[in-house]
């Protein structure tokens, strides 16, 4: 199969009907699937909803009727076609997987008969178009399963059952000479979620396909590294080819869009116009150098949106569209081929942690530092700090901050390291009592939806070893769930108080992760982005008026994931009145 570069264009319809114009480099307007194809697009993805009307956020898009007017637009630019079925009026995904509105009422022996019966006569409709599919995905991101509750997960039988009666509905339509069928799950980085899925559902009878398809956000589903190892793994696992059939970056943070500087950082590149196009050119050559030319493609989730006022979301800044719907840099990234692969260039250095040190002690760039390949591959290599003003040794004698530079060994670009120098490292009474876990839960008050939602505590040791362990908390399930955990404590005076915790877990589509502070005064919260390589420090600052109770902790309601958190920590900044 020729390199699969592509792109979901599903929005296109509700765009041109909006008046919404798309423009090359130098401000032509042009056909959106002429821009793409221009600029080395092959393949195109659709989203196809039951009855979209049923729901009226979708403002009827997605339709049979849609798909086969785009499918007939996509064909006549001699492209190909992929269709990405729901089995649900409206968005599917790891967090939701609702019944059409026409299947509420079904039993499971009927549903599964309404996917084979609707799953046949759409593609057959579309074969005599002329418009047949050339891949076919059952579903969209089960992981979490799919037509909940039937087909939710951990039941795989009835899940695997419903699966099923997709990929023979598929068979009746078209042979496997015609029309490729494809698996799509997220957590494209995660290997540890994806073999557990398949073997499951292996052992509850899932039938041949033919492609396994990924999710793979890099501020989501793992490091480029873990993308390169899952791939490679369920290659040699299944025996089946693999693409990233979703894939995007950001050209610029936003506080109404889907990255901020948490997972800019997550990322471990910009959210610019060229860490896009940088992070597509890094999938690109990893799916392009898995074995035996087993990586058959990528595709960009949604690139021709424009941002609206005010409207935030994914159109705000995760397109390759800015405002004046001008395409950006990231397009170039669809010019590649095979043989553009380039697996030994170095990608990044990725920067140390941000130091903080007392005043005289020894600091500098890490003797050896981390360089990213370009085939998603991490090689430990020897760094040299530049003997320059501002980075001299003397320079940890003056409290300050400080961008330390350098050189690493066949890396063409420099590596920096920030050192915060301080007279005395800061100490506060906690707030919180047995935040070290010692008296198990009792302290705290704990709420899950069900008994599936595991919560366990468990040593994690801090460096440097030996240290005595630390008692983590650590909360996952197998389904879609909702956990908190919490301590209310007496604040004695007024003041400016910060709550702080570390946290490390996994992430995806509708993960919702929050640390929040509870006062007579109001809420203060924050965001959490999990991250599994990591522990990663959060806070809220509150101010706090007078004496009273306070409820620190945190709050989570997620697909399938797990979390940890230590080191809650609740203590004044300052006093009323210093």
């Amino acid at each position: 199969m020729e390199f699969q570069k592509g792109m979901d264009l599903s929005f296109i319809p509700e765009l041109e009907d909006a008046g919404v114009q798309v423009k090359d480099f130098d401000g032509t307007v042009m056909d959106p699937l002429d821009l793409v194809q221009k600029y080395g697009v092959n393949s195109v993805r659709l989203r196809i909803w039951n009855a979209p009307e049923h729901v009226r956020e979708s403002g009827g898009y997605c339709s049979y009727a849609h798909t086969l007017a785009m499918a007939k637009r996509i064909r006549a630019h001699g492209m190909s076609f992929m269709l990405d079925f729901h089995y649900s009026d409206f968005w599917a995904d790891p967090g939701q997987q609702r019944k059409p509105k026409d299947w509420e009422n079904l039993s499971f022996k009927e549903l599964k008969e309404a996917v084979f019966s609707y799953t046949r006569d759409t593609l057959t409709a579309l074969k005599e178009e002329d418009v047949l599919p050339d891949i076919v995905q059952i579903g969209n991101e089960i992981r979490s399963g799919l037509l909940f509750p039937d087909g939710e997960l951990p039941d795989y039988t009835k899940m695997v059952q419903l699966v099923n009666a997709g990929i023979r509905g598929a068979r009746a339509a078209a042979g496997k000479d015609e029309m490729q069928v494809m698996i799509h799950l997220d957590q494209g980085g995660r290997y540890f979620y994806l073999k557990e899925w398949f073997d499951c559902s292996f052992e509850a009878g899932l039938e041949d396909f033919d492609l396994i398809g990924l999710s793979y956000y890099p501020f989501w589903h793992g490091t480029f590294t873990d993308l390169k190892e899952t791939m490679t793994k369920l290659i040699q696992d299944c025996k089946k080819p693999i693409m990233v059939v979703e894939t995007a970056h950001a050209w610029r943070k936003s506080a109404h869009g889907f990255i901020d500087e948490q997972q800019e950082k997550i990322a471990g590149f910009p959210a610019t116009p060229a860490g896009q196009k940088q992070v597509l050119d890094l999938v690109a050559n990893i799916v392009a150098s898995l074995p035996d030319e087993m990586g058959q493609g990528i595709y960009y989730w949604e690139p021709i949106c424009v941002p609206k006022d005010g409207e935030g979301g994914w159109s705000e800044n995760m397109g390759l569209l800015e405002e004046k719907g001008t395409i950006m840099e990231g397009i170039r990234s669809f010019l590649f081929t095979r043989n553009d692969a380039c697996p030994e260039k170095p990608a990044k250095i990725y920067e140390p942690e941000p130091m903080t040190v007392v005043k005289d002690e020894a600091c500098g760039l890490p003797e050896m530092l981390p360089v990213l390949l370009y085939d998603g591959m991490v090689e430990q290599r020897r760094g040299k700090r530049e003997e320059k003003a501002g980075t001299h040794e003397s320079f940890s004698r003056v409290t300050g901050e400080y961008d330390v530079t350098g050189n690493v060994e066949g890396v063409p670009f420099a590596a920096h390291a920030k050192i915060c120098v301080v007279e005395e490292l800061p100490e506060a009474e906690n707030l919180l009592l047995d935040v070290g876990w010692e008296d198990g839960l009792a302290r705290w008050n704990v709420e899950k939806s069900e008994d599936a939602v595991a919560v366990q505590l468990f040593p994690e040791f801090v460096d440097p070893f030996p240290a005595p362990p630390v008692n983590a908390v650590r909360v996952e399930a197998p389904k879609n769930f909702t956990f908190s955990i919490c301590q209310t404590v007496k604040v004695q005076e007024a003041g400016t108080y910060t709550l702080s915790v570390a946290f490390q877990g996994t992430d995806t589509t509708n993960v919702d992760v929050r640390l929040f502070l509870n006062t007579e005064e109001g809420k203060e919260e924050t965001v959490i982005h999990p991250t599994e390589h990591a522990w990663t420090g959060y806070k809220v600052t509150c101010e706090i008026r007078k004496p009273q109770e306070v409820t620190a902790g945190i709050r989570i309601s997620s697909p399938p994931m797990y979390g940890m958190m230590r080191n809650f920590c609740l203590q004044t900044v300052k006093r009323e009145g210093q």
